[in-house]
């Protein structure tokens, strides 16, 4: 087969590119890139490290707290009464709650968060007796929690969300703060900005029956 001068010339021209792009570009682009990847893969780890390194001192901080409670179950009645929008009280608030704390086991506690169940059912009426109607509390998530003494004066807090039915439909993520007294009350705040203000202006109140170990 007879070649002319022309695609000679062309070939040449051709087998040179591919020359050029074998010997050039593991210089230039791959290089650049696989520095690029590492820089990334060392961010993203990073990150990783910041992550976990916040998570495990989150996870000290509330163990501490909760490890150093002698109860891990709590019962009583809500016996509140509540404001409506302009601060006058209206409703009466009762029911009976529960709350149930779970430590974790010694050789657990560096990687094992502690956590807490609280449940409730309200029913909320007016002070002339009209309007019954009921709330749920529910899916109590424990974020932190802490303690303190003063004159032999105690208050133990615990802080997360939870579910709270509403008339209209089940309100999720509710951030919730559960106090227990010196041991026989309790007080619960709703924040008023994600339940409507239904439960009016000042927290929930209760008595504790009993403590358990």
């Amino acid at each position: 087969m007879m070649y002319s001068s022309q695609n000679i010339i062309l070939f040449g021209i051709f087998v040179t590119l591919i020359t050029t792009i074998v010997l050039v570009a593991p210089v230039g682009f791959p290089n650049n890139h696989f520095a690029i990847a590492q820089a990334s893969d060392k961010t993203r780890m990073g990150m990783v490290n910041t992550s976990s390194n916040n998570t495990l001192a989150s996870t000290n901080s509330l163990n501490n707290a909760i490890n150093k409670l002698n109860f891990t179950n709590v019962i009583g009645i809500i016996s509140s009464l509540q404001n409506d929008a302009s601060g006058k009280p209206t409703w009466i608030a009762s029911g009976q709650f529960q709350m149930l704390l779970f430590k974790p086991r010694v050789a657990e506690q560096k990687l094992q968060p502690a956590f807490a169940t609280f449940s409730t059912l309200l029913s909320m009426v007016h002070l002339n007796g009209t309007t019954l109607h009921q709330h749920s509390i529910s899916d109590f998530k424990l974020t932190n929690a802490n303690s303190s003494t003063t004159n032999r004066y105690s208050i133990v807090t615990f802080n997360g969300t939870a579910t709270v039915t509403l008339t209209d439909s089940p309100h999720l993520n509710v951030p919730i703060s559960i106090k227990i007294m010196n041991s026989h009350t309790i007080s619960l705040w709703i924040d008023p900005t994600k339940v409507q203000n239904h439960f009016g202006n000042t927290p929930i109140y209760g008595i504790v029956l009993s403590q358990g170990g």
